[in-house]
């Protein structure tokens, strides 16, 4: 049961993140003109509710609870962020930086459970897996952008 519930909590942590990921590319998206830069937040967004609608069907099925919302530090975290980017004249370079440092956060997460399916059900798992390969194309993708 002790480890159910350090399960449920990592799995409440990653959660806590992704509700960020999703305030942040949305913000991201936001904060472009038109275009295809826009257009992947956008989709990174999309992608992150897939995994957000996993982690909480997953906590729900070890029988927990999830949170409902990022917490406040984030929150201003990623005000501050916004405030920033606004501010500099090379917007894109500024926010792809900062979804850069999101992901590499996400890939270093999802690490103990890649290595370890046994933990999750085998339908999170290839959720997560799926997640972890798009996370790693959008790494791919932001660092050419910021090489730009």
């Amino acid at each position: 049961m002790a480890i159910q519930q350090k399960l449920i909590n990592y799995l409440n942590q990653i959660l806590r993140h992704t509700y960020e990921s999703i305030k942040g590319y949305k913000d991201a998206a936001r904060n472009l003109g038109e275009g295809p830069f826009k257009e992947f937040f956008i989709e990174r967004a999309k992608e992150k509710m897939v995994l957000r609608d996993a982690l909480i069907a997953e906590i729900y099925r070890l029988e927990g609870q999830p949170i409902e919302k990022g917490g406040f530090l984030n929150l201003f975290q990623r005000s501050w962020k916004n405030f920033k980017t606004s501010l500099d004249h090379d917007n894109e370079k500024e926010i792809a930086k900062y979804c850069l440092e999101e992901e590499k956060k996400a890939t270093k997460e999802f690490g103990v459970l890649l290595r370890n399916p046994e933990l999750v059900s085998e339908d999170f798992f290839q959720i997560l897996t799926s997640q972890h390969e798009k996370n790693l194309a959008a790494s791919k993708a932001l660092v050419e952008k910021i090489k730009m």
